[in-house]
């Protein structure tokens, strides 16, 4: 009778939280999402956005408003039309994308899509 008893109890209070509908945890943003909205951030020019985007400190120096003061000098004419139709290539765990003479490269930080780094295209 005891065991019955129990079991009812551990029914009656365990199975109601177990049968509760969970929350799926949050989907991780595909890169094909962030690359929209940094793409549209850059041709609104809206520098705030762009920092939000980009791993901060970006070049290993550079705070947020040092970036944002900087910013005409990443994002010139040129760069702004070549990122509006550009198709960025895969690397790895990372993506690239060839603007000229510079390569924009894009890569996962603490789990979402960030502006990494700008090199030479040589």
């Amino acid at each position: 009778m005891r065991t019955f008893l129990a079991t009812t109890l551990f029914l009656f209070l365990l199975v109601p939280q177990l049968l509760e509908a969970k929350d799926p945890p949050p989907a991780a943003e595909s890169f094909a999402t962030f690359w929209a909205d940094f793409k549209s951030a850059v041709a609104r020019n809206d520098k705030e956005a762009v920092a939000a985007a980009t791993k901060l400190p970006f070049m290993a120096q550079q705070s947020k408003a040092d970036f944002i003061r900087d910013y005409p000098l990443y994002f010139t004419k040129e760069v702004k039309k070549c990122l509006a139709t550009a198709k960025p290539v895969r690397d790895r765990d990372s993506y690239l994308v060839f603007c000229g003479e510079e390569i924009f490269s894009f890569g996962k930080v603490n789990g979402a899509y960030k502006f990494t780094d700008i090199g030479m295209n040589d």
